[in-house]
């Protein structure tokens, strides 16, 4: 797990290779109305695991046990709309994350590495995927959908340009693949995009094949 002082230097590097990608992020102060993480016990060696998110109530504390911490108990985060690393919202996907936690023993090795986004703006999800890029995470977690391809049109060249990362999207196993009941990102095609867990033998296992067995309701 990186240290404090890595941690930030990787924040600022994230900034400068959205700039270099047109995506603009900026390294901003936290909102005055966002509340503060509760502490987390001592830091443990964990693997962080991102996740895409609309925010959720990070000071729910089973929630708050499981964030990614760098070195000096900071949360490793971010809020692409808000523009800081606190990714705050008072319902959001907290039933979500909740879900995901519960699924994970104490002595799991994973944490959770949010980056709250705006799932409309096709900016948004390419930020967030940039962010990561510059983060210890490598598994990125993509609960959102939408019936609309140019919605992703930006998170595609993120994806296709970070292709070390790989990104487990909701598989929408109720709708299935068909030109009348197209869902996006699912039915890009991307070789680094997986609707499924890449090995039983991941400890973050059970959080990919939780999302990507979650359904979508028809468009």
């Amino acid at each position: 797990m990186s240290s404090g002082p890595l941690f930030r230097t990787k924040r600022i590097s994230a900034c400068s290779m959205a700039a270099a990608l047109a995506f603009a992020i900026t390294c901003g102060a936290a909102a005055a109305t966002d509340p503060k993480v509760p502490p987390a016990g001592p830091v443990q060696d964990r693997r962080p695991v991102a996740i895409l998110t609309t925010g959720f109530d990070y000071t729910r504390a089973e929630i708050a046990e499981r964030l990614a911490r760098d070195g000096e108990g900071e949360i490793m985060a971010w809020d692409v709309p808000g523009d800081d690393r606190f990714p705050f919202a008072a319902e959001g996907d907290t039933e979500l994350v909740a879900a995901l936690v519960s699924l994970l023993s104490p002595t799991a090795p994973v944490s959770l590495l949010p980056v709250k986004v705006d799932p409309d703006d096709p900016a948004s999800l390419a930020k967030a995927v940039a962010f990561i890029a510059r983060t210890p995470a490598r598994t990125v977690l993509v609960p959102m959908w939408t019936s609309t391809p140019g919605t992703w049109d930006l998170f595609v060249k993120a994806v296709t340009h970070f292709s070390d990362l790989r990104i487990v999207i909701r598989g929408c196993p109720d709708l299935i693949a068909a030109p009348e009941t197209r869902v996006y990102p699912r039915d890009f095609d991307l070789p680094n995009v997986a609707t499924a867990a890449i090995s039983d033998n991941d400890p973050s296992a059970p959080l990919q094949v939780y999302v990507a067995d979650l359904p979508c309701r028809r468009p």
